[in-house]
C-alpha cells in the first residue's frame, strides 16, 4: 500500500485533531448526559518504557537533554504506532498516559472481517515497533489486546466543557486481555476470539485463561490480502477516499464550519485551545514540569446499569470539575478502569501554577472523596490517590491525531495508590511534604508492594481538616538541632535580644516582625528564637499557621490560648474541662466558665447570666476573659509569643491580638512573607499592628556566599565540598537556605554524591584547587556536624560523569516558580521568558531585539507592570545587592524600619494609581538595564524553553552583543587581553566591519589649546639622541639553546666550554652583572647625559603635570561627558551572557574567548575570585570537548595559563604561579631558563637585543607588526612582568639573577612591539626591580628613561593614561625609598588627573598610597582629608578592596596616631563581615595587615583571649605574601605583635620565651630582607629589633638598634617612626621617672578627628604613642627549657 501523509490543516483541522472521529461526526443534539451504543473492534496498546525514558530526561545529568527531546523520541513512537492504526482505518479512542485505545465502528455482522484487519494491524505493529532501541539507551516496548462486541459511548459535561468514555463488556475485556500480554505480544479477548474468523488466525493457548496469544494470520491460498484490506475498508464510515491518498485522516482536511468547531473546542482543554487561537505550535507546550496528580476511581453496584452509570459518573464530572477549577486543577482524561470509572486531574499544568499545589489538590481530593461516597447513585467505593512531582506534560500522538496528557513515574504512583489502598485519600511523602500541613491531618499507612513501583516511599492516609482535630494543635513545624545551629543571622538574634532587653517593665505590648520569602528561613529563626527564650527563664509559646487557618474564625487565639492554658494534649472534652478547671481558679467568677465553650469545645453549664447575653456581649466577655488570664500570668513572668507564617492570622485574631497588646504587656515574634502580586490586602487590625510604633519589621536578606557553603557541609555532615559543588551551590542558591537545601536533596537523591572518610588533611597549600576553599573548611569545622559526633570526618566528593552544569531545578523550586510565572499575562510571561535567555541581568534593547515583533511602547508598559509587581527591578537599585552577593559582603544593613501598609477598605486613590503607572512607565525608560528581583525566576522561565527555541534566541543574543564586546569608551574599547580578536580566527569574520580602537589609540577630547601649550613644554624634555651603532654581537645563541631551547641548532663563532660556564657564573655577581650592564649602556650612549641631573627630570616631570592639569580645564567637560569606566557592567552585561550564550549554543571556541576574556576583565577589576571562577569554566570546557585542537589555539592556551598564573600570585601561590607562567612562556615562543648556565647565557643575549632595539628605536607608535604579531608580544611582556615580581620574592641566593633576566626580557618584548606605553611601563617596571633587589645605580636611570620616553607621548588618549599610571608608579617607588615628599606631589597630581579622566579605580591605588605617604610625614590633617577621599570613593564604586584598605589605615590611626576616624568597633565588624569575602581573601597583603592591627590592639589592651584568633590567621598568611611595600608594612606590624607575645611569655610562661624568642628574630631577619625593597620600614624594625633585645636582656645591643633607626629615620624621612623612637627612647633610657602612657590613657575610646579640624584640636597628639614597655628578668634563669611549647 502506498505511504499515506497528512496535510496542513485550518483552525477547526487543529482542533479535530484532538479528538476522535467518534465524537467529531457525532451527534451534538443531545442533552447532557447521554449514551449512544454500538459495535465495534477495540486495540489496546500499552507502551512500556515511557516512564524510565522520562526519568532518564529529567534526571542524567550527562544527558544535555530537554523537553524537547523527550517529547520528539515520544512521538517517534507514538506516532510511527499511531499511523500504522489510522492505515488499518482504526479511530484512536485517546491517550491514556503511555497507552492507547483504538476503536474500528462497524455493524455487528461485520465483526469478522475486521478483528482480522485490526489483528493484521496489530501484529504489523508489533513487527515493525515492537521493541525500539532509543538513542539514551533505553527500550521502547509494545503490547497489545484486543477485543469486540457490545460498546457504549458516555458523554458527560456542562455547557463550557465535555468528555467521553466508553464503556461496556469490550472495554473491560480489551484491558484485561491487554494485562495478560507480555512485550511484542498480541491477546485477544475472550469475546473477541469467540467473533473471528478462526480459520485464518494462528493461535497459542494461555493457562487457565479464555484469552488467547495471536502468532499470526494463516496463508492461506487464493488469499489476497489487499482485496481483503479494500474490502474491510468500505466498511468503515470515514476512512479517507480514493481521492485523498495522500491524507491519514479525513478530519484533518475539514472545511471551516463555526458551530462544528465550537462543539469540538468542550472537548479540548483549554491550555491547548490557547496556543491553537496564537497560532502557537504545540511542542511549545512540552516540558518537564512538577505538578500533582489526582487519580479519582469510582467503583460502582454490581446492578448498576448502563443508565445508573451514565447518570453517576456525569454527576460526579461535574461536581469534580466544580471543586478543583477553583485552584485552577484540570480534568485531563476520564476513562473506564478496572470495572470502573478512573478521573485524572491535574493541578498545576501550563499557566494553571498555583504556590499552594499541593495542599489544593489534598483539599479538593477529600471534597471530592466525601461528595461522591455519599451523593452518586450505585457508588461501592471511592479511592483517590495523590502524588507530586516532576513529570511529562505535553502533546503525545501523530500530527493529525493528538492528545494531551501526562506520563511519568509519579503518575503511576497515584494510579497504583488508588487501586491498592482503596476507599480512602492517600498521598505520597512528597505531597505531604509540600502541603506544610500539620501531622495530625494525616495517618501513615503501611507499606504495600505494588505492581510496578519501586521504592514508593511512606504513603499517607489524609483525614482532612475538621474542626475537632485542630484544637490547640498547630506546632512548629521547624525543630531546633543543637547539631544544625542556624547561621548567618547574627544581626536578627541582636535585634530580638536588643528589644527583649527593652520590653522588661514595658506596659505595653511589643511585636517583632521578620518579613522573608519563602526558605528564607524564618521558621529556623524563630525556632531559635522560643528556644532562647525558654532557655532565659521565659514562658514562651510558639505556634505555626498554615493557609487553611485564615479562613477559620478566631483559629490562632483559639489554638494559642489552648497551648497556653495545656490542653492542647488532651483528648476529650473532660480532661479539657478539668485542667481549664484547675488553672482558670481564682481568675474569673465559675460563672463565665461557660464562655469557653464554643472555643475550647468543653461543655461547662450555661450560667444563668451568661444565658442572657447575645452574641455580640458574649464574644465581647470572652475576649474580657481570655485578657485577664493572661494579665493574671504576665504577673509571674515574662509571656513570649512566636507566630510563625503569621500571614495566616485569621481578622478576629488580628482584632483580638490589637486590643492585647494596648493592655498586655506581652512580647510577641512573628514571621510572615511579603504579599504576593494577587494577595489580599491584610485587614483593619493587622494593618494597624504592623504600623504600629511598637512594632519592629524586619526584612531578612539573603545569606552570604560563605554562610551558603559552611551551610552545605552542615546539612551534609561533612567537612569539605568540592570546588565544583561550592560553585554550582553559590550560583544556583542565590543565598536562600531553602534552595541550598533542595538542591542539595536533589543530588542526594538521584545518587549524584560521594561521601569519603577523611583520613588525613592533604597539603593543598600549592594546588589550584585549594585557592578559594581553605577559608570554607575553617569555618565548617567550626560546626559540629553529623560526622563530628561520631569523631569521624568526611568530605564529599561529585560521581563521576555528573555535570552539574545539565541538572535541572529540583521539582519544588521549579514549581515555586512556575506557579508566579503562571500567574502572569501572556504578555509578561513572554516578556520574562525572553529576558531568562539573556540572563539574571539583562539591557532593555537586547529585550526588545529578541522580543518576537514587539514595540518599544509595548515592552516598556509590560516592563512598567512587572517592576510594579516585584517581577524586575532596575539594574542600579539591584547593583547592591548583587554585588553583596558576588563580593560575599552584606549588601548594607539590615532593613529595620517601621512599615507602612494599606488594609482592607482602604482604596488607593486612581488618580495616584494612574501617576504611578505613568511614571514607573517613565523610569523603565531611562532605565538601559533590568534585573530579575528573584533568580529562581528566571532560571524556571530558562527551562520552560524548548532547546531548539533556546538555540534560535541564544544566536540572535550573540549577534546582537559581539558588537559591544570591547572595553569601554574610557578604557579604549579594545580587547581586555591585548589583541585577542586577532589571534582567534573565527572572531576575525566581523572585524572589518566593526571599528575596533585600541586603548593606545583612543583619544580623550582634551582641548587643542591645552595640547599646543604643553606640547611647547615638552621640547624642553627631548631625548638625548642615540647613535647608531653596530652592537656587538653575542655568538651564544647555541649555548643558551642548549640550555632553554635544545631544539635550536645554531652555530657559534666562539667555543665556550663546560668549565667556561662555571668560571663566568663564579665570578658574574649580581652586582658584576649590572657593571657589565651599565658598560653596555654607556658604550652605545644608551643612558641620559651625566651632567642632566636627576632632581632635575623629577622637577620637569611635575612641572609637565601641573601643565596637564592647569590646561585640561576646556576639556574637561567632555571627559566628564565620556562618564566613569563602565568595564564592570560590561563585563557583566555583555562578556559573561556571551560566554553562557556561546556554551549554549555550543559554540565552544568562541565560548572560551569570552570566558578568557571574562577572567582577563576581572583581574582588570581585581576580583580576583570571579576570575578564578571564570577559568574554572574554561578549564572545565577544555576537558569536556574531546578536540582540543578545535577548541583552544596556542595563543589562547598560553592566555590561559598566564591568566591563571596572574590568580595564583595575587592569591600568594608564589610556586604553582612559576610553573604556569613559565608554561604560558613556552607557548608563546619566549622560553625562560630553568639553570644558572641558562640565565647567564640568556642575559648575554637580552642585553645584546636591548642594544640593538635603543639603536633602531622609534619616538612614534607603530603597527607595522602587525595585530597577532603584537598579541604574542603583549602577551609576553604581561608573563615576564609577573615573573620578574615572582623571584623577586624569592629568598633563593639565585633568585636575583632570575629576577632582573624577566625584567629585561620584559623591555625587550615591550621594545620590540614599539609601543610607547608598553616600554614607559617595561622601564619602570625594570626600575623598580633594580630597586627590589638593591641595584641602587641602575634604578634610578631606568626611572629617569622612563619619564624622558614619557616626554614624547600625546597628553591625549592612551598617552595621557599611560602618565597617569607613570605617576602612580613613581608615586610608589618615592614611597618605598622614603622620598616622601615626591611621592607626596606625584600622588596629589595623579589624584587630579584621576578624577579628571574619571578612573575611579587607579584613584584607590593612588589614594591607598597618598595616605601612607601623608601619615609617615605626621601630616594628619591631610591624611584624614585624603581618608575621607578613599572612603567616598570605596563607597561610590562599591570596592570590597577600597573599604578594606580604608578600614586597615582607620586602625593605624589608633594604633600609631592617637585619633579616630573611625570606632575600633566598626574596624572589627567589618572584618568579621568579610573576611571570608571571596575577593578580600585573595588581598594576602590587606588581610596580614588587619589581623596584625586588630592581634596589636587585643595585645596592647591585654585582651589575650581575643588575641589568639587574629594573630593565627596574620600567621597563615606570612608565606602567601610577596615583597611589596603594603605587605611589608603588614609584616612589620606582625612583628610587633611577636614582640608583644614575647613581653607576655617573659612576665607570665617564662617556659615558653626560648621558642618564641627564636620565631620574632627569625621573622625579624627575614622582614629587614624584604626592607631592601621598602627602605622606608627600616626604621620600624630596628625599633623592634631594638625592643627584643631589650626585654631579652641585652641593653647594649639594643641601644645599638635604636641608634641605628634614629639615623634610617633621617635618611629616609620616616617622621612617624621618628616620633615614637624618641618616646621610646626616653622611656628606655632617658626617664628619670616613670612616664604616662597617653595610648593606654585614650584607649579604647580616642578622640575621634572630624573634617575641617587640625593639629591645634589635639595638643598632645604626637606624644599619644603605645609605651613599649619593658619587663623585670630572673637573672638567674631568664629563659627555662620549655617543655609545653604550646602559645597561650
Amino acid at each position: 500500500m502506498e505511504e499515506r501523509k497528512s496535510s496542513d490543516s485550518a483552525t477547526i483541522g487543529k482542533v479535530a485533531a484532538h479528538v476522535p472521529d467518534l465524537i467529531v461526526y457525532g451527534d451534538f443534539s443531545q442533552e447532557l448526559p447521554f449514551i449512544e451504543s454500538f459495535d465495534g473492534v477495540l486495540l489496546f496498546a500499552d507502551i512500556s518504557g515511557f516512564t524510565a525514558l522520562t526519568e532518564k530526561f529529567s534526571m542524567d545529568t550527562a544527558l544535555d537533554c530537554g523537553a524537547d527531546q523527550l517529547t520528539q523520541t515520544l512521538n517517534h513512537y507514538v506516532g510511527d504506532i499511531v499511523e500504522e492504526v489510522l492505515i488499518y482505518g482504526g479511530d484512536i479512542l485517546n491517550f491514556a498516559g503511555d497507552a492507547l485505545l483504538a476503536l474500528w465502528k462497524v455493524e455487528r455482522s461485520q465483526l469478522s472481517d475486521i478483528i482480522t484487519l485490526a489483528l493484521k494491524c496489530s501484529l504489523r505493529i508489533q513487527e515493525e515497533y515492537g521493541v525500539r532501541e532509543t538513542e539514551v539507551g533505553l527500550e521502547l516496548r509494545v503490547k497489545i489486546g484486543l477485543s469486540a462486541g457490545h460498546i457504549s459511548k458516555v458523554v458527560v459535561g456542562d455547557k463550557k466543557h465535555q468528555y467521553f468514555l466508553v464503556i461496556g463488556r469490550a472495554v473491560d475485556e480489551v484491558r484485561l486481555a491487554q494485562n495478560l500480554a507480555k512485550a511484542s505480544e498480541v491477546i485477544l479477548s475472550p469475546n473477541c476470539w469467540e467473533l473471528c474468523n478462526r480459520n485464518m488466525i494462528e493461535i497459542e493457548r494461555i493457562k487457565d485463561q479464555r484469552a488467547v496469544k495471536a502468532r499470526y494470520i494463516k496463508n492461506i491460498p487464493q488469499f489476497q490480502f489487499d482485496e481483503f484490506f479494500w474490502s474491510c475498508i468500505e466498511k468503515l464510515q470515514h476512512y479517507p477516499s480514493d481521492d485523498n491518498n495522500d491524507i491519514l485522516r479525513t478530519t484533518s482536511m475539514l472545511a471551516p464550519n463555526d458551530a462544528l468547531e465550537k462543539s469540538l473546542r468542550k472537548y479540548v482543554m483549554r491550555n491547548i485551545l490557547k496556543k491553537i487561537d496564537d497560532n502557537q505550535p504545540l511542542e511549545y507546550l512540552s516540558e518537564l514540569r512538577p505538578v500533582t496528580i489526582v487519580f479519582v476511581n469510582l467503583q460502582f453496584d454490581e446492578s448498576a446499569n448502563t443508565l445508573h452509570l451514565c447518570k453517576a459518573i456525569h454527576d460526579a464530572n461535574v461536581k469534580i470539575s466544580e471543586i478543583i477549577q477553583v485552584f485552577r486543577g484540570k480534568i485531563n482524561k476520564v476513562f473506564m478502569f478496572d470495572k470502573g470509572c478512573t478521573f485524572l486531574c491535574v493541578f498545576g499544568l501550563p499557566g494553571d501554577k498555583q504556590a499552594d499545589e499541593s495542599t489544593h489538590a489534598l483539599e479538593s481530593a477529600f471534597k471530592i472523596f466525601n461528595f461522591c461516597s455519599v451523593r452518586l447513585m450505585k457508588i461501592k467505593l471511592v479511592s483517590i490517590g495523590v502524588t507530586s512531582g516532576p513529570v511529562f506534560c505535553g502533546v503525545v500522538g501523530h500530527r493529525v491525531r493528538h492528545e494531551y496528557t501526562v506520563i511519568g513515574r509519579k503518575v503511576n504512583l497515584a494510579a497504583r495508590m488508588m487501586m491498592y489502598y482503596p476507599g480512602l485519600v492517600s498521598c505520597d511523602a512528597v505531597t505531604y511534604s509540600n502541603s506544610r500541613l500539620s501531622p495530625y491531618f494525616f495517618e501513615e499507612l503501611p507499606h504495600i508492594e505494588m505492581k510496578g513501583v519501586v521504592n514508593p516511599g511512606l504513603v499517607y492516609h489524609y483525614l482532612g481538616i475538621t474542626e475537632k482535630t485542630m484544637i490547640g494543635k498547630a506546632y512548629l513545624t521547624k525543630e531546633r538541632s543543637e547539631y544544625y545551629p542556624l547561621l548567618g543571622r547574627e544581626k536578627e538574634f541582636d535585634i530580638y535580644d536588643t528589644s527583649l532587653k527593652g520590653f522588661v517593665g514595658s506596659t505595653e505590648g511589643r511585636v517583632i516582625m521578620y518579613e522573608g520569602l519563602m526558605g528564607y528561613g524564618k521558621s529556623q529563626l524563630l525556632a531559635e528564637i522560643a528556644y532562647l527564650g525558654q532557655k532565659a527563664g521565659h514562658r514562651v509559646v510558639a505556634m505555626e499557621l498554615t493557609k487553611v487557618n485564615v479562613q477559620q474564625n478566631f483559629f490562632a487565639i483559639r489554638t494559642l490560648m489552648a497551648m497556653f492554658l495545656g490542653i492542647d494534649a488532651c483528648k476529650s472534652y473532660d480532661a479539657r474541662q478539668h485542667i481549664l478547671q484547675v488553672k482558670l481558679r481564682g481568675v474569673v467568677e465559675e460563672t463565665y466558665y461557660c464562655l469557653l465553650n464554643n472555643i475550647f469545645l468543653v461543655k461547662f453549664p450555661t450560667s444563668e447570666e451568661v444565658s442572657k447575653m447575645d452574641g455580640e456581649t458574649r464574644k465581647q466577655e470572652m475576649e474580657i476573659f481570655l485578657v485577664k488570664i493572661l494579665q493574671k500570668a504576665m504577673e509571674k513572668e515574662i509571656l513570649i509569643f512566636v507566630i510563625d507564617e503569621a500571614q495566616f492570622i485569621d481578622p478576629a485574631s488580628w482584632e483580638f491580638l490589637d486590643n492585647l497588646l494596648s493592655s498586655v504587656p506581652v512580647f510577641m515574634v512573628m514571621s510572615l512573607s511579603p504579599p504576593t502580586r494577587e494577595g489580599r490586602l491584610p485587614c483593619i487590625s493587622a494593618a494597624s499592628i504592623i504600623n504600629s510604633a511598637k512594632t519592629i519589621y524586619v526584612q531578612l536578606r539573603e545569606l552570604k556566599p560563605s554562610v551558603i557553603l559552611q551551610k552545605a557541609c552542615q546539612d551534609l555532615g561533612v567537612v569539605s565540598i568540592p570546588r565544583e559543588l561550592e560553585t554550582f551551590l553559590i550560583q544556583r542558591s542565590h543565598g536562600i537556605p531553602f534552595y541550598c537545601e533542595e538542591l542539595l536533596r536533589n543530588l542526594h537523591l538521584n545518587n549524584m554524591l560521594v561521601f569519603h572518610l577523611l583520613e588525613e588533611e592533604e597539603e593543598i597549600e600549592d594546588e589550584w584547587e585549594g585557592l578559594f576553599t581553605n577559608a570554607i573548611k575553617v569555618v565548617a569545622s567550626k560546626t559540629q556536624s553529623l560526622s563530628s559526633i561520631d569523631n569521624d570526618l568526611y568530605i564529599c566528593t561529585i560521581r563521576q560523569n555528573v555535570k552539574l552544569q545539565n541538572i535541572m531545578l529540583p521539582p519544588t523550586l521549579k514549581g515555586i516558580a512556575l506557579a508566579e510565572l503562571d500567574n502572569m499575562s501572556p504578555s509578561e510571561q513572554m516578556v520574562v521568558k525572553c529576558a531568562a535567555i539573556i540572563g539574571l541581568t539583562f539591557t532593555t534593547e537586547l529585550l526588545l531585539h529578541i522580543l518576537p515583533e514587539w514595540t518599544k511602547r509595548k515592552m516598556n508598559q509590560t516592563l512598567a507592570a512587572l517592576v510594579d509587581s516585584h517581577i524586575f527591578k532596575c539594574y542600579n537599585q539591584r547593583k547592591d545587592s548583587q554585588k553583596a552577593q558576588s563580593q560575599d559582603m552584606p549588601s548594607s544593613e539590615l532593613l529595620v524600619f517601621p512599615r507602612t501598609v494599606r488594609a482592607i477598605g482602604q482604596g488607593a486613590d486612581i488618580r495616584s494609581s494612574v501617576y504611578n503607572r505613568i511614571q514607573q512607565e517613565q523610569l523603565v525608560m531611562q532605565c538601559g538595564a533590568m534585573a530579575f528581583c528573584t533568580p529562581l525566576l528566571q532560571e524556571a522561565a530558562y527551562e520552560v524553553w524548548l532547546k531548539s527555541q533556546k538555540k534560535a534566541l541564544h544566536r540572535k543574543c550573540v549577534s546582537y552583543l559581539e558588537g559591544q564586546a570591547h572595553k569601554c569608551k574610557r578604557c579604549g574599547e579594545g580587547d581586555f587581553i591585548s589583541f585577542h580578536r586577532y589571534i582567534v580566527e573565527m572572531m576575525l569574520e566581523g572585524i572589518e566591519s566593526q571599528e575596533t580602537v585600541s586603548e593606545q589609540h583612543k583619544e580623550y577630547p582634551l582641548s587643542e589649546a591645552a595640547s599646543m601649550i604643553i606640547n611647547t613644554t615638552l621640547k624642553k624634555l627631548e631625548a638625548p639622541s642615540f647613535e647608531a651603532i653596530e652592537p656587538q654581537a653575542v655568538t651564544v645563541e647555541a649555548s643558551l639553546a642548549s640550555t632553554c631551547a635544545p631544539k635550536s641548532g645554531q652555530r657559534t663563532n666562539e667555543v665556550i666550554t663546560a668549565s667556561t660556564f662555571s668560571k663566568k657564573l663564579e665570578l658574574l655577581l649580581p652586582q658584576d652583572m649590572e657593571k657589565e650592564t651599565a658598560k653596555t649602556l654607556k658604550k652605545h650612549r644608551m643612558l641620559p647625559e651625566e651632567n642632566l641631573k636627576a632632581e632635575e627630570i623629577e622637577k620637569e616631570f611635575l612641572e609637565r603635570l601641573d601643565e596637564i592639569i592647569q590646561h585640561s580645564d576646556r576639556g574637561r567637560e567632555k571627559i566628564r561627558r565620556l562618564g566613569s569606566c563602565e568595564c564592570e557592567e560590561i563585563v557583566e552585561s555583555v562578556f559573561v551572557p556571551l560566554a553562557r550564550h556561546c556554551m549554549a549554543l555550543g559554540e565552544y571556541a568562541r565560548a572560551l574567548y569570552y570566558l578568557l576574556e571574562c577572567a582577563a576583565a576581572y583581574l582588570h577589576l581585581s576580583n580576583n575570585y570571579m576570575a578564578f571562577c571564570n577559568l574554572n569554566t574554561a578549564e572545565n570546557l577544555i576537558k569536556s570537548v574531546d578536540l582540543k585542537a578545535t577548541v583552544i589555539n596556542q595563543f589562547e592556551e598560553a592566555t590561559f595559563y598566564c591568566l591563571k598564573g596572574e590568580v595564583c600570585y595575587n592569591m600568594g601561590q608564589m610556586n604553582l604561579a612559576k610553573k604556569l607562567i613559565k608554561k604560558a612562556l613556552i607557548l608563546l615562543n619566549r622560553r625562560f631558563p630553568f639553570t644558572l648556565i641558562g640565565v647567564f647565557f640568556k642575559t648575554l643575549v637580552e642585553v645584546s637585543k636591548h642594544a640593538s632595539h635603543q639603536k633602531k628605536q622609534q619616538f612614534l607608535y607603530s603597527r607595522s607588526k602587525g595585530e597577532k604579531k603584537l598579541a604574542f608580544l603583549h602577551q609576553q611582556g604581561h608573563c615576564l612582568s609577573l615573573l620578574w615580581q615572582l623571584f623577586s620574592l624569592d629568598t633563593a641566593t639565585n633568585s636575583k639573577k632570575f629576577c632582573r633576566l624577566a625584567a629585561l626580557m620584559k623591555v625587550n618584548s615591550a621594545e620590540e612591539s614599539e609601543d610607547e606605553s608598553q616600554i614607559i611601563s617595561s622601564y619602570t617596571e625594570f626600575s623598580l626591580c633594580c630597586q627590589m633587589m638593591g641595584y641602587q645605580a641602575e634604578w634610578m636611570k631606568y626611572e629617569l628613561m622612563a619619564i624622558q620616553r614619557s616626554s614624547h607621548l600625546q597628553v591625549i588618549g592612551g598617552g595621557l593614561l599611560t602618565t597617569v599610571k607613570l605617576a602612580q608608579s613613581l608615586a610608589y617607588m618615592k614611597l618605598c625609598l622614603g622620598n616622601l615628599p615626591l611621592s607626596i606631589q606625584l600622588g596629589y597630581r595623579a589624584h587630579e588627573m584621576c578624577v579628571y579622566l574619571k578612573k575611579p579605580k587607579l584613584d584607590y591605588l593612588v589614594l591607598c598610597m597618598l595616605f601612607k605617604a601623608l601619615f609617615l610625614s605626621i601630616r594628619f590633617q591631610d591624611c584624614v582629608r585624603v581618608l575621607s577621599w578613599l572612603e567616598e570613593l570605596a563607597i561610590e564604586e562599591e570596592k570590597i578592596i577600597g573599604m578594606a584598605c580604608f578600614f586597615s589605615y582607620c586602625l593605624e590611626l589608633l594604633l600609631y596616631a592617637g585619633f579616630s576616624f573611625k570606632t575600633f568597633k566598626e574596624c572589627l565588624e567589618f572584618i568579621q563581615h568579610n573576611e571570608t569575602n571571596c575577593i578580600l581573601m585573595s588581598q594576602n597583603s590587606i588581610m596580614l595587615g588587619l589581623y596584625s592591627s586588630l592581634a596589636i590592639w587585643f595585645a596592647r589592651l591585654q585582651q589575650w583571649s581575643n588575641f589568639k584568633e587574629p594573630f593565627e590567621k596574620a600567621r597563615r598568611l606570612l608565606r602567601r605574601n610577596n615583597a611589596s611595600f603594603f605587605a611589608t608594612s603588614g609584616f612589620c606590624r606582625f612583628l610587633e605583635c611577636e614582640a608583644l607575645v614575647l613581653r607576655k611569655h617573659i612576665e607570665s610562661k617564662p617556659e615558653s620565651v626560648r621558642e618564641t624568642r627564636t620565631k620574632t628574630l627569625k621573622d625579624l631577619d627575614q622582614v629587614l630582607s624584604r626592607c631592601s625593597t621598602s627602605p622606608i620600614y627600616y626604621p620600624r624594625v630596628y625599633h623592634l629589633k631594638a625592643y627584643v633585645f631589650l626585654v631579652l636582656g641585652n641593653e647594649e645591643q639594643s641601644q645599638i638598634y635604636l641608634s641605628q633607626a634614629f639615623k634610617l629615620c633621617d635618611i629616609y624621612g620616616n617622621l612617624l617612626e621618628k616620633s615614637w623612637l624618641e618616646i621610646s627612647n626616653e622611656w628606655w633610657f632617658a626617664a628619670k621617672g616613670p612616664m604616662e602612657d597617653l595610648w593606654l590613657k585614650a584607649a579604647p575610646d580616642f578622640p575621634k578627628w572630624e573634617i575641617g579640624m587640625t593639629e591645634k584640636d589635639f595638643p598632645e597628639i604626637h606624644k599619644a604613642k603605645y609605651l613599649l614597655r619593658v619587663p623585670a628578668l630572673d637573672i638567674n634563669n631568664p629563659f627555662p627549657e620549655s617543655e609545653d611549647m604550646s602559645f597561650m
